[in-house]
């Protein structure tokens, strides 16, 4: 397949929303970047917002992928923005927590670095954006479980160039992992996502779309990126997530 190649990235310093933006015109290689978003969308219908200055959005569009392998691209997104992170020049240590919460698990300031939302447009492209807690003190934070950038490097402001740096890193990696995604690439896709993810092998809670729950331990992602469960006694038996909020149980 022909490597996907970025456009130089639209700049702004606020819009209501980085993937709105992007879905006006969802060609791929089109990355949208914003300091602020007014009206930022997250998972399941939920408004994702930060103080003016302090985050950094990016709305990325990647080529239409085969529906079964649609389910691999926010999950790849997940590993690109950890890895991102880890080869920085100012590095933080970063887990993902099914599907793709990207969380700082230990450090001065534990919590939610980073979050991901994808859309499919009309054509089949899709956008993926990457919300990044960047600047925030912990007086800023969105909510008391958030961490950002600057308080897991021990609370210094974050010097010019990191931004850039951390963008530049992100959308290399998230390119050559789309690319593992559009081939079907599972043996990659299975290697990088199970060695960053926090998720497997813990005792969970999956909070599952239609209001009920699913107590267990994680197992595995699918050929699908689902989340495969082993259901607690006594119902017992494995159960297949194609969606849902994760809930880690403290380990015992």
């Amino acid at each position: 397949m022909t490597s996907l190649r970025w456009a130089a990235p639209e700049r702004h310093e606020s819009l209501p929303s980085t993937n709105l933006e992007a879905l006006r015109d969802p060609r791929p290689g089109r990355v949208v970047v914003a300091d602020h978003q007014s009206a930022g969308l997250g998972r399941r219908g939920r408004s994702w917002s930060s103080p003016p200055g302090d985050c950094l959005a990016i709305s990325a569009v990647l080529p239409a992928v085969a529906p079964e392998l649609a389910g691999w691209v926010p999950l790849a997104a997940g590993v690109a923005v950890v890895d991102a992170l880890a080869v920085s020049r100012w590095p933080v240590e970063a887990r993902l927590k099914w599907p793709n919460d990207v969380l700082v698990a230990d450090g001065p300031a534990p919590g939610k670095i980073s979050g991901i939302l994808t859309q499919v447009a009309d054509d089949g492209a899709v956008v993926v954006g990457a919300g990044l807690n960047v600047d925030h003190d912990r007086t800023r934070l969105p909510v008391p479980t958030a961490t950002s950038w600057r308080l897991a490097r021990g609370s210094s402001p974050l010097p010019p160039g990191a931004r850039e740096s951390f963008l530049e890193d992100y959308l290399d990696r998230l390119r050559d992992l789309h690319r593992s995604v559009a081939e079907g690439d599972h043996e990659t896709l299975h290697a990088a996502y199970g060695s960053r993810c926090a998720t497997l092998g813990r005792d969970v809670v999956v909070h599952r779309p239609d209001g009920g729950r699913t107590h267990g331990r994680a197992l595995r992602v699918d050929h699908r990126g689902a989340l495969v469960v082993a259901v607690s006694p006594p119902d017992g038996g494995e159960s297949v997530h194609d969606a849902g909020d994760v809930e880690h149980l403290r380990e015992q």
